[in-house]
């Protein structure tokens, strides 16, 4: 259930009077960044985190958000507060603004514009994938070579994973895996992959993917727990003969993979590294310890 307030250029607004005009520069060429945000308990996780991916990937887009990190962590959180969302989703969006048409013309654009949105979530509606798995299709669509930009960025032109996705869905799976331009293993449309095998944990090196912030913090829990875990290339091949995949995301959390081109991986079901990772993940998730509150003190 989408939110009812939305802060849009300085201002909360009810959520239909929320409009960006159409000669935004993120409406007509996808010229912008944006983060996705995990409510648990009443605390934003992570919010440091995708905080600098953030202004990290505006940055690179070459223009610089009109408020200070500080200043926008009050406004994720006050965002979130004012529609009373204890767990859910927040999304951030800045755009480069708006002007007039045609890219000669970036020049002539007004200040950015700076969204966020929320959306109430429950744990419930995730946890039946978490269980039972999902399927995967490798699909033709490849993720774009950091030649030509650099994946680390996440921003609002995702037309390349919802192409990969639509590909995915007429297969018959419910995620699609990108290989890069080389034809190693990338990511899923919309989350980082794993794979398991021997007991090591692999996962593809930054390069030609996004640097997820669930994706590091894995790789960090994989530390804390003595669990093996490279980054490198991956291929079909590894993914086919893993003990298991999965994908993992701020809302994905962590989710097995059980088939693949319709192969089955594994024994076919959720297997123990996923399940133990998840586990530690949530309780990190739940202790607070990692959250910014929402509600002021």
């Amino acid at each position: 259930m989408i939110g009812d307030i939305v802060y849009l250029n300085g201002r909360f607004v009810e959520k239909d009077d929320a409009k960006v005009s159409v000669f935004d520069h993120g409406f007509i060429y996808g010229d912008g960044a944006f983060e996705g945000l995990q409510i648990v308990n009443g605390r934003v996780f992570l919010l440091k985190e995708h905080l600098k991916r953030l202004y990290d990937s505006v940055r690179y887009l070459g223009f610089e958000i009109p408020m200070a990190p500080d200043a926008f962590r009050d406004v994720i959180c006050e965002t979130a507060r004012r529609n009373g969302l204890e767990n859910g989703y927040v999304r951030p969006i800045v755009t480069r603004g708006t002007g007039p048409l045609g890219i000669r013309n970036m020049a002539q654009l007004g200040a950015p514009t700076v969204v966020v949105m929320a959306q109430h979530e429950s744990i419930e509606s995730r946890r039946e994938k978490w269980n039972r798995g999902i399927t995967a299709q490798v699909v033709s669509v490849r993720r774009m070579a950091p030649a030509a930009f650099d994946s680390r960025a996440k921003t609002c032109n995702y037309i390349n994973n919802i192409l990969a996705y639509l590909e995915a869905q007429a297969a018959g799976a419910e995620t699609a895996l990108m290989l890069d331009a080389e034809g190693y293993v990338a990511e899923a449309y919309s989350s980082n992959v794993f794979v398991v095998k021997d007991g090591t944990v692999a996962t593809p090196a930054l390069g030609h993917i996004l640097g997820g912030i669930t994706r590091a913090t894995l790789l960090g829990l994989c530390r804390a727990e003595g669990i093996p875990a490279v980054e490198g290339r991956l291929t079909t091949y590894d993914l086919l003969t893993a003990d298991e995949v999965f994908e993992c995301g701020t809302m994905a959390e962590v989710r097995p993979l059980v088939r693949i081109n319709g192969r089955t991986i594994g024994p076919g079901t959720p297997g123990p590294m996923a399940r133990r990772l998840h586990r530690c993940l949530r309780e990190m998730m739940e202790s607070g310890q990692h959250g910014e509150p929402i509600a002021t003190a």
